[in-house]
């Protein structure tokens, strides 16, 4: 369903900041295919289980009354109505990437495509395969970090910058502690199983809060990693910090050199990965509310300016749509059915997941409960936004009898506006599954053109936590 709406105006909580320069600590270099072989070689030892501490999002703020909510007809008739969709094409090829080792929960899993090759990356290990599925290079996370210093790595994220040809990694360490960090690195070459740039950021030199689930970002002169903060010894939310490096300094191993901006407001502000090489701006993402006065929000933000004099400005506008949803399920309480067992699986919150900017336009994914009031589903949420915040078009993919919950959903877009879709599927006939949803850009406008296609093979992972007779609690 295409639903089309103003943006809201620049109001009080728009704000530009000029933030604190800042240059990495530590300087570290890597070569994956050499630490792949000691592994191999020494083993290490058993490693013991743990988890990832979950951090809720706090409370969102209204929208300021002078951001008034979208005008009477403008699809405010109602949520997307589910149009009679076709299937996605079926995959061409698949095989098993890195599968998970059962010992940091949740996997967090990530990945990303160069021209010959894909790494995945989970809280627990990293993986290098060519495209056929050979497995080239498997490290332990915390390996591959190890250079700087930093421990207990979680929450990796991973893209690729085909302008210049290298992987861009990120990461946070060392979490509730006064040893916590941000972690940049960048591969030398496009061959991720080479040499990478490494490099480890202090988060709090009063060692009061710490880093936890950093997004990540670029375009042509910054890579941005933004984290949410949170007090060691009370765990309250502080800010949202923004670490915008100076991107032709890391890919050339220099110091790392960045623009360190604080936000009071935000929470996962997730910068775009921006696919237009001639961009000075790089616009910001965040979830904003979810049912203000029975719309849903965004807030929209940018970093601009000259390199060395970078700005940061919250809330240039917050694109809406009068289809609102929960920002979390009741309590944060497990939510998701599975196959097998009474125990739920945690869906987390509405985050924005991912930002990609291409041809003109802001394309971004979150989860959402459903319906607003009283959640008792999850979708996966879609949103395509002009640069100005005009919703240009939003969907879901949802189940409204609630026998299929969606989430976790990431968006990915070509040059064409060819759209993919991918996300996880739950529901208490299935184990956990990976799912996606193609829209070709030449697909009618005029309504969601996402057909769904569920992958119903289970996961290794899954495979074993089934056999060892134990359920999965957190995905």
């Amino acid at each position: 369903m295409l639903l089309c709406f103003d943006p809201l105006p620049a109001n009080a909580l728009q704000q530009a900041v000029f933030g604190e320069e800042g240059v990495a600590e530590i300087h570290a270099a890597v070569n994956l295919s050499d630490l792949a072989r000691r592994e191999a070689g020494q083993p290490p030892p058993t490693s013991r289980r743990r988890v990832v501490p979950f951090m809720p999002m706090p409370p969102r703020p209204d929208v300021p009354p002078v951001a008034a909510p979208p005008a009477a007809g403008e699809g405010s008739s109602g949520p997307p109505t589910a149009p009679s969709l076709t299937p996605s094409p079926a995959p061409a090829i698949g095989f098993q990437a890195l599968g998970d080792d059962d010992t940091v929960i949740p996997p967090d899993t990530q990945g990303a495509a160069g021209p010959n090759h894909l790494m995945v990356t989970l809280n627990s290990q990293v993986r290098v395969q060519n495209k056929s599925g050979g497995i080239l290079s498997t490290v332990l996370l915390d390996s591959f970090w190890s250079s700087t210093g930093a421990t207990v790595v979680f929450d990796p994220k991973l893209t690729y910058d085909p302008f210049n040809n290298r992987w861009i990694f990120a990461a946070v360490s060392n979490p509730q502690s006064a040893n916590s960090s941000v972690l940049i690195g960048a591969s030398q070459t496009s061959d991720p199983t080479g040499n990478w740039n490494l490099y480890r950021v202090d988060v709090d030199a009063q060692n009061r809060n710490w880093a936890d689930y950093p997004s990540l970002g670029f375009n042509k002169d910054w890579i941005v990693v933004t984290v949410n903060m949170f007090s060691i010894v009370a765990g309250q939310y502080k800010n949202s910090s923004l670490y915008t490096f100076r991107k032709a300094n890391i890919y050339a191993g220099n110091a790392a050199t960045f623009k360190l901006f604080t936000d009071r407001n935000g929470f996962t502000q997730a910068p775009a990965v921006t696919y237009e090489n001639t961009l000075g701006t790089l616009y910001l993402v965040e979830f904003w509310n979810g049912n203000s006065g029975g719309s849903g929000y965004l807030r929209l933000s940018t970093i601009s300016g000259a390199i060395g004099s970078e700005v940061y400005t919250a809330g240039t506008a917050f694109p809406n749509t009068p289809n609102p949803w929960a920002f979390g399920p009741p309590g944060y309480a497990d939510f998701a059915p599975q196959k097998d067992s009474t125990r739920k699986i945690q869906l987390n919150d509405s985050r924005i997941i991912n930002v990609v900017y291409r041809n003109g336009s802001l394309w971004a994914a979150q989860t959402a409960f459903l319906p607003a009031n009283s959640p008792t589903r999850a979708a996966a949420q879609w949103w395509q936004l002009a640069p100005s915040g005009t919703v240009q078009q939003f969907g879901r993919v949802d189940d409204a009898a609630g026998t299929f919950f969606y989430a976790f959903p990431s968006i990915a877009v070509n040059t064409r506006n060819d759209v993919l879709l991918g996300f996880s599927s739950f529901a208490s006939t299935q184990y956990a599954s990976a799912g996606y949803a193609f829209r070709a850009a030449s697909d009618p406008s005029e309504h969601d053109a996402f057909g769904c296609f569920i992958e119903s093979r289970r996961s290794q992972l899954l495979q074993n936590v089934q056999r060892d007779g134990k359920s999965l609690g957190r995905l």
